[in-house]
């Protein structure tokens, strides 16, 4: 009993760490009697289904079990991460991890595609944005966490996974067969369309983003280019810092990019532009129902900033506003990743679950070949607007 004692004891310890419970600030607190009832309850419970459970139980099991639920009652992006899965995160910030390339959260309990990754095993059998995953290799989904689903979907090379998808506005559920692929992001495309208008595609913000945009820019620059397409369709966000830099490269130096806020002082944040200027010219921005996160702070950005210098064309964004921070926690290399605050545009709107609409509204054909040209209708009119903003720009225009 009294190892049962010591192991309890320990559980408690570690919720009161996990809830940001701190034993002398929490004396000044009102609710101090209640939070300790619910630790009291909570470890009576642990200990009944320990005892009485009609197989043993494994204490560190039942232990992830309890954070988990806890962290699934807050919102899909608050998640507790094992070593292994914590060492995911970190690769996938660097561009590069094993898996079928799709982009999740769980919307109004449905686990349900933020964005395909684009040339991945997802992209190539046309899944999108907006679909629902209601089934993996047969087993449903239901009551499935993120991570839960996304430990299912990963594996190695070469492996096979059926997901069974509901496409939006659809009754019938399509089961489709993917291969496991190592996903390596470029997370930058780039090229000169006929007209000296430029054309960066963005796929996710990572380390190396702002670099190979800025890189893009020079390039548009020597090549006398006068207009810019920026597409950030499918885009399902990434870094913060980011965007931030990638937004610098279009903005003169002391404009808000964009501010956050949180319940804690440090969490409140604003970020301006501090770099100089390095595209001067109009741009049109490329959105859709996958653009989420990271790409909703850049496309604010631009357009609170540049106003009729900037044009949003395509569908309403995914409206993901909020700000994870990544906590380790103990010596092995777990951590949480915590929803620490909203952000906010420089206009100051709160986009979250709300999105943003375009300028002009361009829904995406299904035979759309996104990036040509000739076959994506929503690249067409941006082509045709920033065309248009070329021949009435009043200023010199300077790449």
């Amino acid at each position: 009993m009294k190892r049962k004692t010591i192991i309890w004891i320990g559980v408690l310890v570690l919720l009161s760490f996990i809830f940001g419970f701190n034993i002398k600030a929490s004396e000044a607190r009102k609710n101090e009697a209640q939070f300790y009832r619910q630790l009291d309850k909570f470890a009576s419970l642990a200990n009944l289904v320990k005892q009485n459970y009609v197989k043993p139980v494994n204490d560190k099991k039942i232990f992830i079990g309890a954070i988990e639920g806890m962290l699934s009652t807050l919102d899909p992006y608050s998640v507790y991460l094992p070593p292994a899965e914590a060492k995911q995160l970190n690769i996938l910030t660097s561009g590069k991890f094993g898996g079928v390339g799709i982009e999740i959260t769980v919307k109004n309990n449905v686990v349900t595609v933020v964005s395909p990754i684009e040339d991945s095993p997802a992209w190539k059998a046309g899944i999108k944005a907006g679909d629902e995953i209601l089934e993996i290799n047969g087993r449903s989904t239901k009551g499935m966490t993120v991570w839960d689903v996304v430990k299912k979907l990963r594996g190695k090379k070469g492996t096979k996974v059926t997901i069974g998808i509901l496409h939006p506005k659809t009754s019938k559920i399509i089961q489709i067969p993917l291969i496991r692929s190592t996903i390596q992001i470029k997370s930058v495309k780039s090229k000169i369309l006929q007209g000296n208008v430029g054309y960066i595609r963005i796929s996710v913000f990572q380390e190396d983003t702002a670099p190979s945009v800025k890189s893009a820019l020079e390039n548009f620059k020597t090549n006398n280019v006068k207009g810019l397409i920026l597409d950030l369709r499918n885009n399902p966000g990434g870094l913060l810092t980011s965007a931030v830099d990638v937004s610098q490269l279009f903005l003169s130096p002391k404009k808000l990019i964009v501010y956050t806020k949180g319940r804690k002082p440090q969490y409140d944040n604003y970020f301006f532009s501090g770099k100089q200027q390095l595209w001067k010219g109009p741009v049109v921005i490329l959105v859709n129902d996958g653009s989420a996160s990271a790409s909703e702070i850049t496309t604010a950005a631009l357009k609170d900033n540049l106003g009729n210098q900037c044009m949003l064309v395509g569908t309403k964004t995914f409206g993901k506003g909020t700000v994870q921070d990544v906590i380790p926690i103990g010596k092995h290399g777990s951590e949480l990743k915590l929803t620490i605050a909203y952000y906010y545009t420089p206009d100051g709107k709160k986009i979250n679950h709300i999105g943003i609409e375009p300028d002009i509204i361009v829904k995406e054909p299904k035979n759309s070949k996104m990036g040509n040209l000739q076959n994506d209708v929503q690249l067409q009119k941006a082509y045709d607007e920033v065309q248009t903003m070329m021949l009435t720009q009043k200023v010199p225009l300077r790449a």
